[in-house]
C-alpha cells in the first residue's frame, strides 16, 4: 500500500485525500490549524459564528455536483436579495446563479468531509521541511518527524509552497512566480442590529469589496453580525497598517456609505487573508514532479474559488492513479 502525505486540510487537501483513500491508499493529512477548512472558516463568538473567509460558492461542474451531493444536510442555497455597488449606485443582482453555503458555519462542509471519509488528520502540525532518500520524511516546527511517505502533496498557498519545496523540486521556481492578492475581513456585531437593503453586496469601490448580513445564511444564530471585506488592491496597498486602523477605516466607510450607526459594538475583529486570490487566473490546474513523487494542488492553480480547489485536486487525483 502506498503511503501518501498531504499538507493542508482545506477543500483541495480533503478532496484529494478522500478520492485517494477510496483507492485503498494510506493517507495522512497535516495542517497547521486547529480546525480543518482553510479559508472556508468561521469565527466563533459568544453570540454565534461569523463566516469571515469564503462567503459562498457555486456548483457548476458535474464532478463537483456529485461530490457536493454527498452532503445534502450540510449544503444549502443562500437565498436572499443581492446587489452590486458601482459609481455610487446599487443595482439589484438578477442573475439566476445559486449561492451555496454550509449551514451554521462555513467549515462545517470541511468537517463533514473529514468525518465521513474518516481521514487521518494531524492538526496543529506545521510542516517546515521535506527530505527525500528512498521515501519522504516530513519535519514539523517542533522538530517531530514523519517518515516513509511515497508521495507528498502540498495544498498550501504558493508562497508557502515554494518556500517548502525550494530545495527538493524544480517546480518550486514556477510556483514562486504566482502572485496572490490579500483581503481584509472585518467582523462586526453591533449592539443594536442594523438594516441593510440587501443580504450581500459586491462593490466596485476604492476600499470595499463585499459586505454581507451574516444572519441571512441558513441556520445562523440571529446575532446581527456583519462581515465587511476590503477589495484586493486596497488591502495590498495597506498591509503596513495595524488591524485596529484597518477595522476603523472599513467600519467608517460602510457607516458613511449607508448612513448607519454601527456603534456601540458587541464584537469587532479584523482578519487578514494574506493569500486570498491569485492576481491572474491560471490554467495549470496542478503541479506534479513525477521524478521526485511530489505534487501541488489548490484553488490558486486555477481561479481561486472553492470549485477551483475541488477541480485542481480532482484533476491531480486522476493523473496520480494512472501512475500507481
Amino acid at each position: 500500500m502506498k503511503k501518501i502525505a498531504i499538507i493542508g486540510a482545506g477543500i483541495s487537501g480533503l478532496t484529494i485525500a478522500t478520492y485517494l483513500q477510496k483507492q485503498n491508499l494510506n493517507i495522512t493529512i497535516f495542517d497547521k490549524g486547529r480546525e480543518v477548512g482553510g479559508r472556508m472558516s468561521s469565527r466563533r463568538t459568544e453570540w454565534g459564528y461569523l463566516d469571515h473567509g469564503t462567503q459562498y460558492f457555486s456548483v457548476k461542474s458535474p464532478e463537483f455536483q456529485d461530490f457536493m451531493a454527498q452532503y445534502p444536510s450540510i449544503i444549502q442555497p443562500w437565498l436572499g436579495n443581492f446587489a452590486t455597488w458601482a459609481n455610487g449606485q446599487l443595482t439589484v443582482d438578477n442573475s439566476v446563479k445559486t449561492r451555496y453555503v454550509a449551514i451554521k458555519r462555513m467549515n462545517n462542509l470541511c468537517l463533514a468531509i473529514a468525518k465521513d471519509s474518516k481521514l487521518d488528520i494531524h492538526r496543529q502540525k506545521k510542516i517546515i521541511k521535506l527530505e527525500k532518500n528512498q521515501t519522504w520524511t516530513l519535519t514539523d516546527e517542533n522538530n517531530q518527524q514523519y517518515s516513509d511517505f511515497d508521495l507528498v502533496i502540498v495544498t498550501a498557498p504558493p508562497a508557502q509552497t515554494s518556500d517548502l519545496l525550494a530545495s527538493v523540486t524544480p517546480i518550486a521556481e514556477e510556483i514562486r512566480e504566482i502572485k496572490m492578492l490579500p483581503c481584509y475581513s472585518l467582523m462586526l456585531i453591533p449592539q443594536t442590529p442594523v438594516n441593510l437593503p440587501f443580504e450581500g453586496i459586491k462593490f466596485e469601490h476604492p476600499i470595499l469589496g463585499w459586505i454581507s448580513v451574516n444572519d441571512s445564511k441558513p441556520e445562523k444564530e440571529k446575532c446581527g453580525g456583519l462581515v465587511i471585506q476590503s477589495n484586493f488592491n486596497w488591502a495590498t496597498e495597506n498591509l503596513d497598517k495595524n488591524r485596529e486602523e484597518i477595522g476603523e477605516i472599513l467600519q467608517q466607510t460602510v457607516s458613511q456609505l449607508f448612513s448607519l450607526n454601527l456603534s456601540p459594538l458587541k464584537y469587532k475583529s479584523v482578519h487578514l487573508w494574506r493569500y486570498a486570490l491569485p492576481s491572474e487566473s491560471n490554467t495549470q490546474g496542478y503541479f506534479w514532479d513525477q521524478n521526485n513523487n511530489i505534487a501541488v494542488c489548490g484553488d490558486w492553480c486555477l481561479s481561486g474559488k472553492v470549485e477551483s480547489a475541488f477541480k485542481s485536486a480532482y484533476s491531480l487525483f486522476l493523473n496520480i492513479i494512472k501512475s500507481i
